[in-house]
């Protein structure tokens, strides 16, 4: 009975969680080459926090789970993922010297 229950609960078969392991290593490997490509500092911080966001979300939505639970705990990631974003962009543009604060 036990084994049903985790059936339903998690239908996704072992093939999905490979093609997601999958995408999330294409996109691995795109935030590697961009880095290397040279672009400018501006669009490349752009560029990889957004790979960046979509790989944290595929992970949280498929591999935690998270995608069937309710709203409420969707909308804390998304809360946390905004809070903690914002205070890492606060910091680097602290510490880049454009500001005078620091550097």
């Amino acid at each position: 009975m036990a084994e049903a229950h985790t059936a339903q609960a998690h239908p996704e078969s072992t093939r999905f969680y490979w093609i997601v392991g999958a995408i999330l290593a294409v996109i691995t490997v795109v935030e590697v080459v961009v880095t290397l490509v040279g672009l400018p500092d501006l669009l490349l911080l752009a560029i990889l926090l957004v790979l960046s966001v979509v790989k944290g979300a595929a992970v949280v939505m498929f591999f935690m789970h998270l995608r069937g639970d309710a709203r409420v705990f969707k909308l804390l990631l998304v809360a946390g993922l905004l809070l903690g974003t914002s205070m890492v962009l606060a910091m680097m543009a602290l510490n880049s010297g454009h500001y005078g604060v620091a550097g």
